[in-house]
């Protein structure tokens, strides 16, 4: 196997995990007994820059996980009232509102349908 690809995946998994990328890649190079400029331009190639590589993942995870709450509305009324029900409870009415208001926009939802719901959250 090509050494490049398993230290191509720990390199991934250490950027995710919020190490430094400058450091990883050399750590990882030297682990592996690999050029770290050889490694930095396969890694570009293969993941993108590597600075922002946890955000763009990150992102990517949000849009798969809003895909899958579009195709089912029950998945996105559960996730809705889920993220309602951890709230703070130090919110003020308005801050509540508005809160509950961004998450209806993030979930696709229309909040008056699960006001119900929502009154009941509240009371706990």
């Amino acid at each position: 196997m090509d050494p490049f690809v398993t230290a191509l995946e720990e390199l991934a998994e250490a950027l995710l995990a919020g190490e430094d990328p400058e450091e990883a890649l050399q750590d990882i190079a030297q682990e592996h007994e690999l050029p770290p400029q050889a490694l930095r331009n396969r890694a570009l190639r293969a993941l993108g820059p590597l600075e922002t590589y946890r955000e763009r993942q990150a992102e990517l995870k949000r849009e798969r996980e809003q895909t899958a709450r579009r195709r089912d509305p029950v998945l996105a009324g559960a996730s809705f009232l889920a993220a309602v029900a951890s709230l703070s409870p130090k919110l003020t009415p308005d801050e509540r509102r508005a809160e509950i208001k961004r998450l209806a926009a993030e979930y696709d939802v229309d909040p008056a349908a699960h006001r119900e719901a929502i009154e009941r959250l509240r009371r706990r």
